[in-house]
């Protein structure tokens, strides 16, 4: 299995590549399976339901800042789940914002999802986490999880903005 790494200095550039790579091979599995429940869905369906379960009445508007995606990619997601009984939308109070809420079969698929992910995420997990202390561990998930809500906040200051980056390119002629 994998051994303990080194205590290395990470750069930024290597440090986002393992971000990105972590990220890569969570987001491959676009092959819809089964969670249990005897009809498959997609990863992306699934964690989209996991999102609203956790928030209950959240808006389109709020799953897209999230997942940092737009509205309309949300709402194409939405519809696919709506479609297949996992969803609903709730008119509240004449507001044109309709909060999103799990229908009995989004629910049960959740949990299924939920148990699916604990056994099978959890093996990988598991020989990590005999790698590392708990702190360790804590603190690798703290740092993720800031460096997620920051990163949130800068593309969202870029897009209020309309910040473009131009990089430079180093050119060996």
């Amino acid at each position: 299995m994998a051994a303990k790494r080194s205590s290395k200095e990470y750069s930024n550039a290597e440090a986002v590549d393992i971000i990105h790579q972590v990220a890569n091979l969570y987001i491959s599995t676009k092959v819809p399976q089964d969670y249990g429940t005897g009809e498959e869905y997609t990863s992306v369906e699934v964690h989209t339901l996991k999102h609203i379960a956790d928030n209950p009445g959240i808006t389109v508007t709020e799953l897209a800042r999230h997942n940092g995606k737009t509205k309309g990619a949300i709402s194409q997601i939405l519809k696919k789940i709506e479609k297949k009984g996992l969803v609903c939308r709730e008119a509240s109070n004449g507001d044109n914002k309709l909060p999103l809420f799990l229908t009995e079969k989004g629910k049960e698929l959740d949990l299924a999802h939920r148990n699916y992910d604990m056994v099978h995420a959890g093996e990988s997990m598991n020989e990590v986490r005999r790698l590392y202390t708990p702190e360790e561990m804590n603190t690798a998930f703290q740092v993720l999880e800031t460096w997620l809500e920051v990163r949130r906040q800068v593309e969202e200051e870029r897009k209020k903005n309309k910040i473009k980056q131009n990089y430079p390119v180093n050119r060996k002629d």
